[in-house]
């Protein structure tokens, strides 16, 4: 038991000797707008399932990267809808499709809801890519994303500060090479 403990211990000190907390915290905040940048944000999604209004809207078409792609990658549909007041409201979406079927290639325009804010209608989202409630919501994307996100960056940095770790051992070999010494890995026994 002492000599695992010990080994973990010895592993936590490794990548404690590469660990920069400011980078971690850098690179988890680029994930984080990264990916909710290109979809919505968890707080607009939450005000949308709780404060939400549906309209039918139209959607004209796509544009982004994938316009028109046959491949069901998220696409950014650009499309209008009308408050109860006639005004238009013209918006568009990265979502994946229009709704949660095999969805191929409309001909535009499609029809399809559009969750909104009423006291801001520029918040707006293709409601079929929404969460039906909050407990979907929350789990979907608080627990099953972050828990997701999270260990793939662990993993991720475990492998990088790993290869960090052997790269300070290789040029540390090199420099006493070029000072004349020789590092020589002896057994247990002989190092008594």
């Amino acid at each position: 038991m002492k000599k695992i403990k010990a080994q973990i211990l010895s592993f936590l000190k490794e990548i404690y000797s590469v660990w920069f907390p400011w980078l971690d915290i850098a690179i988890l905040a680029f994930i984080y707008f990264f990916l909710w940048g290109e979809h919505i944000d968890p707080y607009r999604h939450y005000q949308l399932i709780k404060h939400g209004e549906v309209a039918v809207g139209k959607i004209s078409g796509e544009s982004g990267l994938y316009e028109y792609s046959d491949h069901p990658r998220m696409r950014d549909f650009d499309y209008t809808f009308a408050l109860p007041d006639g005004k238009i409201i013209k918006s568009s979406s990265h979502t994946f499709t229009l709704d949660k079927k095999d969805w191929k290639k409309p001909t535009y325009p499609v029809i399809a809801e559009i969750s909104y804010l009423p006291y801001q209608p520029e918040i707006n989202w293709i409601k079929s890519d929404l969460s039906d409630n909050l407990g979907d919501f929350f789990y979907r994307n608080l627990i099953f994303g972050t828990s997701f996100i999270a260990m793939t960056y662990l993993i991720a940095m475990i492998v990088f500060r790993f290869s960090i770790l052997d790269y300070r051992e290789e040029k540390r070999i090199k420099k006493l090479a070029k000072q004349g010494r020789i590092i020589i890995e002896l057994p247990k026994e002989q190092l008594n």
